[in-house]
């Protein structure tokens, strides 16, 4: 319940801003994102919340973004930070993880191949954690103008200080991608 309130705060705080929104859901899962461009930098919002398992994750972060074209092709990419907080039964825990986005247009057409990855090792991850990472792939095809549906699979893992470790997330999903 709290991911949903850090959510709708998050984004109702950029109303005049141009920005992305960003849903998937499988059958135990739900993750919304919001991006925000910030001169050459997006800031990003974002959780998932797992029913079945009772974990989730909450996100925020900067990234710097660009795109280029490479012969008939694009990409889109970023790389930066982000800061999680996340549950796991029994056990909370907060990272900074370092990483990245990329999202291939073949052709520079409609469909699109990206994943990500975000990590966050020993020395940047507290409470009860000893490493974290969020990392996935998917497929998309802009069905109109600036509006994206896809089917992806994420990862989205911590190790605890006891030894122990789980998924926060781990499966395929379908999703909407909205930019406004």
């Amino acid at each position: 319940m709290r991911w949903i309130v850090f959510a709708v705060l998050a984004a109702a705080s950029f109303p005049a801003a141009a920005g992305t929104l960003d849903i998937n859901l499988s059958n135990d899962a739900i993750e919304a994102k919001y991006d925000s461009p910030v001169g050459a930098a997006d800031w990003t919002f974002g959780g998932l919340y797992n029913r079945d398992d009772k974990t989730y994750a909450l996100n925020v972060g900067l990234l710097a973004v660009g795109d280029i074209g490479a012969g008939t092709s694009r990409i889109e990419g970023g790389v930066g930070g982000k800061i999680y907080t996340a549950h796991v039964p029994g056990s909370d825990v907060a990272a900074l993880a370092l990483g990245g986005q990329v999202k291939w247009y073949p052709g520079n057409r409609s469909f699109a191949l990206g994943g990500y990855g975000f990590y966050a090792p020993k020395v940047v991850t507290f409470i009860d954690g000893r490493s974290f990472y969020d990392t996935g792939l998917r497929a998309e095809v802009e069905v109109i103008r600036n509006s994206s549906v896809y089917v992806g699979y994420r990862w989205t893992k911590v190790e605890l200080d006891t030894g122990a470790s789980g998924y926060i997330d781990r499966g395929g999903f379908v999703g909407l991608l909205v930019k406004f």
